[in-house]
């Protein structure tokens, strides 16, 4: 009986933690940490417009893409399950990880080109969106997991942005982001919703794919141009 008990307590914890480590929170999550300890990535903004942009990212990454997603349910006549929000059929992750990528794509033009983001911030929202359209790629014909990606691009983009431009707290923010990964994935692990080489492989490729495309951008910063 305890056994059954404790069993579920933790399937409960490991769905709140799927919920709360969701990938389309993951930017925000990024950029607040930047907020606090390396707001070098907003410069040459003032404090309280930085403030100001973490809360459009916020917005526009994850509150309109849920809201989004909340119609489509409805205008499909499908009931709001964790297994719907979380997506965890391969076959409903794909058309939903492309629009969200495409659309995340389109919004980091439009900041750049439109609102002037900081080149660093710029680049830092093309890995994401990257990584998401790479995650529906790879959905055509694998389920890979998109909180691994996420989160292992999370890791790099910080490991990084250090290394540059060293920063005493961001050795505290990978340690945390090394945790949260590891509790946040064994809970993908103990739902059923992923095999250990889902998440391992989605977790290399965020990795990879990060360091590539950060160490490119972040190396020539100062003579990179977008060529619109």
């Amino acid at each position: 009986m305890m056994e059954t008990i404790e069993k579920n307590s933790w399937n409960y914890i490991s769905l709140l933690l799927s919920y709360i480590i969701h990938p389309v929170f993951i930017p925000t999550y990024i950029f607040i940490v930047f907020l606090c300890f390396g707001n070098i990535v907003f410069e040459p903004y003032p404090l309280p417009a930085q403030t100001y942009v973490v809360a459009l990212i916020c917005i526009t990454t994850a509150i309109i893409p849920l809201i989004l997603l909340a119609v489509n349910m409805f205008l499909l006549r499908k009931k709001i399950t964790h297994k719907a929000l979380l997506m965890e059929s391969r076959k409903d992750r794909v058309i939903p990880f492309f629009y969200i990528g495409i659309y995340y794509s389109i919004l980091t033009y439009m900041f750049f080109h439109y609102l002037n983001f900081p080149l660093l911030l710029t680049s830092i929202m093309i890995i994401i969106s990257a990584a998401v359209l790479t995650s529906a790629i790879i959905s055509l014909f694998w389920k890979i997991s998109a909180h691994a990606i996420s989160l292992g691009a999370g890791l790099m983009i910080f490991i990084l942005t250090n290394t540059i431009m060293p920063n005493e707290y961001f050795f505290y923010t990978i340690i945390g982001t090394l945790f949260i990964s590891g509790i946040t994935l064994s809970s993908r692990l103990n739902l059923n919703a992923h095999t250990p080489g889902q998440i391992y492989g989605g977790y290399l490729v965020g990795v990879v794919l990060s360091g590539i495309g950060l160490s490119y951008l972040l190396s020539n910063l100062f003579t990179f141009t977008f060529n619109f």
